[in-house]
């Protein structure tokens, strides 16, 4: 399996099952990296849930104590080969590219774990991967809009970004 995308494009490739092996390896070397900043580091995204196409990039999402200490993650990040580019969202998650800008293979976002956004990347999943249902229209809803908007990933992610939304609201404590 080979991971990446070109930066800006959408293009979903079936779900694999060296997902996870690759996920443990690039978590393996954030954890070295970060050390004990690093509270949590979960499998996020498209590719931590089996059965569901995505873009072949790995998300990872990497809990810390508090905000302050996201900036100090900055420089060791980059050590591994990390690009940062900051709380471009403006909500309080830092966010980071591994790759080139050709093709991108990882993500890291980096927040603090008491951030609602952390509990939402999770709750998300874990829903998707016990409900194949949703799984499912999710897959055919980030078909038709990958196909749509196949060079245009800021609107592809926004409009599946209400999927999103709703699922949340369903199943939120």
């Amino acid at each position: 399996m080979t991971l990446g995308l070109k930066r800006g494009t959408v293009a979903l490739r079936p779900s694999s099952a060296e997902y996870p092996a690759l996920f443990e390896e690039e978590r393996a070397r954030v954890r070295q990296s970060l050390g004990a900043l690093a509270l949590d580091i979960q499998h996020v995204g498209s590719t931590s849930i089996p059965g569901l196409a995505g873009k072949p990039i790995l998300d990872l999402a990497v809990g810390v104590q508090t905000s302050e200490q996201m900036d100090a993650c900055t420089l060791p990040l980059q050590a591994i080969g990390y690009t940062a580019f900051g709380d471009r969202e403006g909500w309080g998650e830092y966010f980071f590219a591994k790759g080139s800008d050709t093709r991108r293979t990882h993500y890291v976002h980096l927040l603090a774990i008491s951030h609602p956004k952390w509990a939402d990347y999770l709750l998300f999943r874990d829903v998707l991967r016990r409900r194949p249902d949703l799984r499912d229209q999710y897959g055919q809803i980030k078909a038709a809009l990958a196909q749509a908007h196949a060079g245009n990933r800021t609107q592809y992610t926004a409009q599946k970004g209400l999927f999103v939304q709703r699922v949340l609201a369903e199943f939120a404590c």
